[in-house]
């Protein structure tokens, strides 16, 4: 007979991928409480949260979402059973920010690692995950878009406005010699 308490934790699991399509798994090993906590109030500042879970009972829940979740389905075929000790990284919308602090805290953190994650619906291994968490943020990537739009134009207004320019500076020239 299942104990109850076990129910609700991977019941609580369940609900909580189905709220949050994106998250990632991390390797913790050997991590201190102290720098666990570190990391909980720096994914806090980016809208994030961790919980450590039980493999077997992160399994339950991608078996009961893989019915009607082809992404669970592949999380299911590809990646299960997990070892070692598990974290889940739960991730707000716009979840560039929260991958890049987690990435950034295990450069100085060595015992913390990446296991797989799933983001916007698809599923990314471990070395897949590092490369996405290196790139530069959405917001940079729109403000370099942004300035790289700007750029010719005010190029174009430049050119276009040189030659009037050169002509009122060459009159100005000329006004201040009758002048003098």
């Amino acid at each position: 007979m299942v104990h109850p308490k076990k129910k609700t934790q991977v019941d609580n699991l369940t609900t909580a991928l189905k709220d949050n399509s994106n998250f990632l798994l991390a390797k913790i090993d050997k991590t201190s409480h102290q720098n666990l906590e570190a990391l909980r109030r720096e994914l806090r500042k980016n809208a994030s949260s961790i919980k450590v879970i039980k493999n077997s009972y992160f399994e339950k829940a991608v078996n009961k979402l893989a019915q009607s979740d082809k992404s669970y389905l592949e999380l299911k075929k590809n990646f299960l059973p997990l070892t070692s000790s598990t974290m889940i990284v739960f991730l707000d919308k716009s979840w560039d920010s929260g991958l890049k602090a987690f990435y950034e805290f295990t450069l100085k953190e060595k015992t913390l690692s990446f296991k797989l994650s799933h983001l916007d619906n698809n599923l990314y291994s471990d070395l897949d995950t590092e490369k996405i968490a290196k790139l530069p943020g959405r917001d940079q990537l729109v403000a370099k878009m942004l300035g790289s739009m700007m750029s010719p134009m005010s190029h174009f207004v430049y050119a276009l406005k040189y030659n009037t320019n050169k002509l009122v500076y060459v009159l100005q020239a000329k006004a201040k010699e009758v002048k003098s």
